[in-house]
């Protein structure tokens, strides 16, 4: 009972950080939709240029041959059992048939500057511009870079610099890259708390709601949790810095020089206030979605101009083994691993019901996915496929990435602290193996009382359900386990545990 009432209080305290104005339009439009820019928000519109041909080169800087060359074929795709494990084909055979059941509205691969496949349907088309959710986040920090190389901010710099309400207490000391690292401290979850996170994508005043709710909880850069209070802030940071709205500095920064085709849109919190939702607001089409893509493939270049600082590019695809690498400047990097993990450059911008820039440096990729809908981990299956595509195998194809007959054993850390794995006899209902997880739950409480384990893929397994994840990536020399590199939210760095008795 005890639990019931607290829960009731916590609730109640909820609903009075939220005006009636908030809290009327979470009842009433509740769950995010990729529509909301045209039924919910008042917007900024950013213009495009008006092209015939999204494959064509850019208006702004011309190239002297089409962006892409259309090489568009069913048979360009490989064959969906080849990189669409059991347990994600949603009981389909046929891939226009998983595509429409897994609320796919766009689909766009691209190697080597050729499009291999794109494809449109529920409700999508490539001229109209859908919100993109959290994909959001990963423009904004690209556009923080920018503004740092012009000298307009330092990423080292004091959100108190911007907002006058950070300079008292414990959030004096929290940074622009600590927000854009999702290690700023504060005491915010996504998924925690929805209704929390239903205010501050409803609510008319994005920076009233900001300073009201933004508390501290850690010291800056010990705890990784992933927020959108953390990118809200750094826009309306970014916005003091170059005194310019975003939707104006997004279209002078990257929206006319890449020679974007269609219109983007900005929602807005109110017609009064005007103020962007930085974390989750900007609404694209897909086609303009692959040109970002482009524009980060080839490390911030565009027709021979530097868009993009090198130093960010390089820094978010680039992996650090001391600290935890999953998510970096607004971008992920803990989808499907292969062998020599470590230099694994593939990353992606994502967003709420699966909206997807994936790139793949190495491979030469761009994949663009949005959706109504994510019912599957789109961030492996883009890099299945893009292992696919670029070396012709992955581990649903080639058995000799998979290293699961030797994850089992006992592993320890320089602290003497152990972990033991042991194989379970029953696969799951999708035939992936299990394993039992054993360790002091006194030394490992972010594991909490977890005992088994999935297989992810050839070299790692793990769990993940809403803000939780624990995931072990195993360090193979010579086709030989050595050990593996832990991380369970919310750690910001990696422990290497070795094996036993090898």
């Amino acid at each position: 009972m005890t639990k019931y009432i607290l829960q009731s209080i916590v609730f109640l305290s909820m609903i009075c950080t939220l005006s009636s104005c908030t809290f009327t339009k979470i009842v009433v439009f509740f769950k995010p939709s990729i529509e909301d820019h045209e039924k919910v928000f008042v917007c900024d519109t950013i213009p495009g240029s008006a092209m015939d041909d999204w494959t064509s080169s850019s208006e702004a800087r011309p190239l002297k041959k089409g962006l892409f060359i259309n090489g568009n074929a069913p048979e360009n795709i490989p064959a969906m059992e080849q990189w669409i494990p059991v347990e994600e084909n949603l009981e389909t055979i046929d891939f226009d048939a998983f595509l429409e059941k897994s609320k796919t509205t766009a689909l766009i691969v691209i190697r080597n500057d050729s499009v291999l496949y794109e494809r449109y349907l529920n409700g999508g088309a490539k001229d109209k511009p859908k919100v993109v959710f959290s994909v959001t986040k990963a423009i904004v920090a690209t556009l923080t870079a920018i503004a740092a190389e012009e000298g307009s901010l330092s990423l080292d710099q004091k959100v108190a610099d911007f907002i006058p309400e950070f300079k008292e207490g414990p959030r004096k000391n929290i940074t622009l890259r600590h927000l854009m690292g999702m290690v700023s401290g504060l005491h915010w979850h996504d998924f925690d708390n929805l209704l929390r996170l239903g205010g501050l994508y409803y609510t008319g005043n994005q920076e009233k709601f900001v300073n009201r709710v933004a508390k501290t909880k850690y010291e800056p850069n010990t705890n990784f949790s992933y927020k959108s209070l953390s990118t809200q802030i750094l826009g309306i940071c970014l916005e003091k810095a170059v005194k310019q709205s975003l939707a104006s500095y997004l279209e002078a920064k990257i929206w006319r020089p890449l020679g974007m085709q269609y219109e983007a849109m900005v929602t807005l919190d109110s017609k009064k206030h005007r103020n962007p939702r930085t974390f989750g607001g900007l609404a694209l089409t897909a086609p303009d979605m692959v040109r970002f893509g482009k524009l980060m493939l080839d490390g911030g270049v565009w027709a021979g101009q530097q868009i993009v600082p090198k130093w960010f590019v390089e820094d978010v695809k680039h992996r650090d083994l001391n600290q935890w690498f999953g998510y970096s400047n607004c971008y992920w990097r803990n989808g499907y691993e292969e062998l020599d993990f470590e230099n694994n450059e593939q990353y992606w911008a994502a967003g709420y019901n699966g909206q997807y820039i994936f790139v793949s440096p190495k491979d030469n990729i761009i994949i663009v996915r949005t959706g109504v809908e994510e019912k599957n981990r789109w961030s492996v299956l883009l890099g299945r496929l893009s292992s696919l595509l670029a070396n012709g195998r992955n581990d649903l194809t080639d058995k000799s990435l998979d290293f699961g007959p030797q994850f089992a054993g006992t592993y320890t850390n320089e602290q003497g602290q152990e972990m033991t794995l042991e194989l379970l006899p029953e696969l799951d209902k999708y035939e992936r193996r299990q394993w039992l997880w054993k360790r002091d739950l006194t030394q490992f409480s972010d594991g909490k009382k977890l005992t088994e384990l999935t297989q992810l893929d050839g070299i790692s397994l793990g769990y993940k359900k809403g803000g939780k994840q624990t995931r072990m990536y195993y360090d193979v020399k010579e086709g030989k386990v050595q050990g593996f590199y832990y991380n369970s939210w919310p750690m910001v760095s990696l422990q290497y545990f070795k094996k036993a008795q090898l």
